[in-house]
């Protein structure tokens, strides 16, 4: 299970923003990581699982997918988009993803989003990529805000807005987000 520790990502946080002389070297040191933190993860599975690598693991996946469960749904969508023991198929991954979303899955959402912001299975569309961002940020899914918040920040999809960007990346990262963090952190750098 991915778990993020908030105890110390706020540490790092507090490091990052106190009054610290060294603050531009820490700043500097995170050069790699910062180079990423506009990329949108997508294609993760859901905390339920670990990643799938089997093609037993994806046929349980897809029976529990059928039996409606969005976390399955967006399991077997993360196998379909990366051919995690089945061969990669995108257009697989959409409709597990679109079945994951319509379940009630934030991660679902985002994952059909990032899929929709880079055309991977379907045509691109940035605002129906913002617009999926924004249903899985509002169902709790903290990837899906800071997704959201990278649109923002580049105006792709929504207007360039950074506030409502580093809002959405605070909640992002209130929420457990290394990415919502490191975005939050990047934005305040500017």
């Amino acid at each position: 299970m991915n778990h993020i520790d908030s105890t110390s990502t706020r540490s790092s946080f507090a490091l990052a923003f106190s009054t610290n002389p060294h603050r531009g070297a820490w700043f500097s040191s995170l050069a790699v990581g910062v180079l990423s933190c506009f990329a949108v993860a997508w294609g993760s599975p859901s905390q339920a699982t670990s990643a799938p690598g089997t093609s037993a693991d994806v046929l349980a996946f897809a029976t529990n997918c059928e039996n409606g469960d969005a976390v399955s749904c967006n399991d077997l969508g993360v196998s379909k988009v990366h051919g995690y023991g089945v061969p990669a198929d995108a257009t697989a991954a959409v409709r597990a993803f679109e079945r994951s979303c319509r379940g009630g899955s934030p991660d679902g959402c985002s994952n059909l989003g990032a899929l929709y912001e880079r055309g991977v299975g379907v045509e691109g569309d940035l605002p129906e990529a913002a617009r999926l961002y924004d249903q899985a940020c509002n169902g709790g899914g903290a990837l899906g805000c800071s997704n959201l918040g990278a649109l923002y920040s580049r105006g792709r999809g929504v207007a360039r807005d950074a506030g409502e960007a580093q809002r959405l990346f605070q909640l992002s990262c209130e929420s457990g987000s290394a990415m919502g963090c490191n975005n939050l952190i990047a934005s305040s750098a500017h």
